[in-house]
């Protein structure tokens, strides 16, 4: 393989000597003012944090404080209905009694002209004819005829 030919190296060209420092400064000031940019947000977002990090707790606080005062609340109003269907079975209840005494159903019978049978009489009611069982006696409800 032949070798390219070996070119002189010659430094990059540098401004002469004020050139050179004027676009160092013209850098640094840039890096100055984007410093200065970032450390303002740097400061804004202390800030939020620092009220992220205190409001957090208390808005959490107040959220589960309202949340139990609901419950308690429902379980209140949960009490009262269970107490209007107590009340309300008793009066069921007590009604029902009222209806199936016998001194009311003996004063119904009176007034529909009905009384005591003089002689009772006992029937023996004749039973059903025992059919024998068909089918299998294994899993029958599936084979039944």
């Amino acid at each position: 393989m032949i070798a390219p030919k070996a070119l002189p190296q010659q430094p990059p060209e540098r401004p002469a000597g004020r050139g050179r420092i004027h676009v160092r400064a013209r850098d640094a000031a840039r890096r100055r003012a984007r410093r200065a940019r970032l450390q303002g947000y740097a400061m804004l977002a202390r800030i939020t944090l620092g009220v992220v990090v205190v409001l957090a707790p208390i808005m959490g606080y107040v959220l589960l404080m309202g949340n139990l005062t609901a419950l308690n609340y429902s379980l209140a109003q949960a009490n009262a209905q269970k107490l209007e269907l107590q009340e309300e079975t008793m009066r069921l209840d007590d009604r029902i009694a009222a209806l199936e005494s016998r001194d009311r159903l003996a004063a119904v019978a009176a007034k529909l002209h009905m009384h005591d049978p003089q002689t009772y009489a006992v029937v023996d009611l004749p039973r059903p004819a025992a059919t024998p069982p068909s089918g299998i006696a294994f899993l029958g409800s599936l084979f039944h005829r």
